[in-house]
């Protein structure tokens, strides 16, 4: 049985191009799917399609919430092709702008460094990832970008595209029965998973683990000399945190390029684990020099000694969380 096959992409030239030669090629209908039609999110059509008009090649606009797309019309029954313009795919990781030039109050896809975590997204939900444009970039530059793409997302068919036919013939995806939130290198690195297909010694993942909270003013410090390049050239770093001042609350660690996010997740007791786990991903990392920097931010002995009371009189410079209900419901509910 076939499926939808959905494009995605921020080169949106590139990634319309690749949608329409291979609705050409598949002899389906094209559907052009944005940020606006999100609402009517049946334009997605059902992944176990009923007749051929059903089959379409869906192109994904830049805007679009690619996660609720995918995952809301079955997710691992959804081909999803991330088209890469391989002249400029890693400066698009790199990439501080916006998503877009304007949003709506409350869309956090409209913040500084959101087109570079929708160029990691694009790349971490894929089943297949194709480079365009490839013919005359060097083949040492190739073997890191594709080296990368794999390190992001193991388990995708990685493709130097010709055809689009043949891209989307050449075998099952390593990925096709993986969970949409599964697919993402750094998820597989906290499970001790992490086996990319394609390697380069220049492309390392790194599990960094820490029991003890940040100190928010050296995790801020820290957080700098990571950008100066004191481990390497950081991409993508994701997984979970803990900050001293801010108790109980788990917190997700997401960052991409330059553009770093800590947003809250829930509060409990400690069952969600006491401090940090997340996955580096990026070019000539030292894993000696990351642990170092990043251990320098964890509280010492004696400040871990003087409990959460003191730690809420810490001195803050991270963002400030939205004040909302964070309670994970107990579960035994």
């Amino acid at each position: 049985m076939e499926t939808t096959i959905v494009t995605m992409g921020v080169c949106a030239p590139e990634r319309q191009a690749y949608a329409e030669r291979a609705a050409t090629a598949l002899g389906r209908p094209l559907h052009l799917l944005r940020y606006r039609d999100l609402r009517a999110a049946h334009a997605l059509p059902h992944p176990r399609p009923r007749s051929d008009h059903e089959r379409v090649v869906v192109d994904l606009g830049t805007d679009v919430d690619l996660l609720h797309a995918i995952a809301a019309r079955g997710g691992i029954d959804v081909e999803a092709v991330c088209v890469v313009d391989a002249r400029h795919m890693i400066g698009d990781l790199l990439d501080e702008a916006p998503l877009v030039a304007s949003t709506a109050p409350g869309d956090s896809r409209g913040d500084v460094g959101a087109r570079a975590r929708q160029a990691a997204l694009a790349l971490e939900l894929a089943t297949r990832i194709v480079w365009v444009n490839w013919e005359a970039v060097p083949t040492a530059a190739l073997a890191v970008q594709m080296a990368l793409a794999s390190h992001l997302n193991p388990g995708a068919t990685l493709r130097l595209t010709r055809d689009p036919h043949a891209d989307l013939s050449a075998g099952a995806p390593r990925a096709d029965e993986t969970e949409v939130l599964e697919r993402a290198g750094w998820v597989r690195a906290l499970n001790d998973e992490h086996d990319p297909y394609m390697r380069d010694n220049r492309v390392s993942t790194l599990r960094y683990d820490q029991v003890r909270p940040f100190h928010p003013a050296r995790l801020q410090h820290a957080l700098d000399r990571l950008d100066d390049g004191a481990a390497g050239r950081l991409v993508r770093s994701a997984g979970f945190c803990r900050v001293a001042s801010r108790p109980g609350i788990l917190a997700r660690w997401e960052h991409v390029g330059s553009a770093m996010w800590i947003e809250p997740i829930g509060t409990d007791d400690g069952r969600m684990g006491l401090g940090q786990e997340i996955a580096f991903t990026g070019l000539d990392l030292s894993a000696p020099r990351l642990r170092h920097v990043l251990d320098r931010a964890a509280l010492t002995d004696d400040e871990l000694a003087a409990g959460p009371d003191a730690w809420v009189a810490f001195d803050d410079p991270l963002p400030a969380w939205p004040t909302v209900d964070l309670t994970i419901p107990d579960a035994t509910d």
